[in-house]
């Protein structure tokens, strides 16, 4: 079964040298790699041409329109394989990823998407670092990827020991974008590629849900993400806060559009919560766990005593480090995580 490949790359001449060899090195051979040059001005096309002059399975294309979502309509447009894959230009693959999803693959039922767990690294950063070894390769880890990337990285690993995805959906993006695998023809046959919006990645996960795919993953990681200052969800507006909010919160209100909601939280997130539903002229209910120090209305709403909860949509604006007394609490009035309450 040939796998295709689809890498956007832009001004990765870094690191692009290292992704590619980490596909070479794939146990898994029948692949081909369809890059597309997203309007690069460094070296990184010139270094893919090298490299594609020795392996025939490399084809280049140049992208029509600036930006990831053209880029990527643009590589499966070309993709000739039965399953393909996303892969960033400055990550590295571990060297059975293709193998094991491909073999997951083969015996999951239609409209399903495979992905596995993922690994943070860095390097050149001034910071001594702690090798670590993957599959014949050498990886720098080191402390000082943030706590917040790290949580992060955990969290996605326990979607997949939990197998709970779409359940978490509001939470954050629950696959790494340059970490699954898919059935070529059902993307093609659900369009999801001509419907995206940034932020993609996630806007993606809601389009698999909306679609009746389902997630499926596997225990071994397949994916070492790197963490460097250059990094675009680092530099871009369409990958910051205010924009995932958006893009989440308008999913929310198309999937409910007329059920109650509250939400329980009055910092930050439930601010920009809030903000987002009278913006929708959705009616909502406000809670807190500390309500007692909320005073005067905040946006127009009073701040309600959280045991007050009724069993209506919920959209929960606080996330402590030990849930479990929340769950149970919220269990009690009839909510449960990923059917009527959600983790923002």
């Amino acid at each position: 079964m040939l796998v295709s490949i689809l890498l956007p790359f832009h001004n990765a001449a870094p690191w692009i040298a290292e992704t590619i060899r980490s596909i070479q090195a794939q146990s898994y051979a029948d692949w081909e790699l369809i890059a597309v040059n997203d309007f690069s001005t460094d070296d990184s096309r010139a270094i893919l041409q090298a490299l594609a002059a020795t392996d025939e399975r490399i084809r280049i294309f140049q992208n029509e329109e600036k930006g990831i979502i053209p880029a990527l309509q643009l590589a499966l447009s070309h993709a000739a394989g039965d399953y393909f894959t996303r892969m960033d230009a400055d990550d590295i693959m571990s060297e059975q990823r293709l193998e094991l999803m491909i073999k997951k693959m083969e015996t999951s039922p239609t409209k399903t998407i495979v992905t596995g767990k993922v690994k943070y690294f860095t390097r050149n950063d001034g910071v001594q670092p702690i090798v670590i070894g993957f599959d014949g390769l050498n990886v720098q880890s080191h402390l000082s990827i943030s706590k917040g990337y790290l949580a992060y990285e955990s969290w996605l690993n326990q979607r997949i020991d939990q197998n709970d995805h779409f359940d978490h959906i509001y939470r954050e993006c629950v696959v790494a974008s340059p970490n699954w695998l898919a059935r070529t023809n059902e993307i093609r046959e659900t369009k999801i590629f001509d419907q995206l919006e940034y932020p993609e990645d996630y806007d993606m996960t809601f389009r698999w849900m909306t679609n009746g795919f389902t997630i499926s993953g596997i225990p071994e990681t397949t994916l070492f993400w790197r963490e460097h200052p250059d990094r675009t969800s680092r530099n871009s507006s369409i990958y910051d806060q205010a924009s995932f909010f958006a893009l989440k919160l308008g999913w929310f209100h198309e999937l409910h559009p007329t059920e109650s909601v509250a939400i329980l939280g009055a910092g930050i997130k439930g601010k920009l919560t809030a903000q987002h539903l009278i913006n929708e002229g959705r009616d909502f209910h406000w809670f807190d766990l500390e309500w007692k120090k909320y005073g005067a209305p905040i946006l127009g709403k009073q701040i309600e005593n959280y045991e007050d909860l009724s069993t209506e949509k919920l959209l929960i604006a606080v996330y402590p480090s030990n849930k479990k007394p929340l769950l149970a609490f919220l269990n009690e009035k009839g909510f449960e995580i990923g059917r009527n309450a959600w983790f923002l």
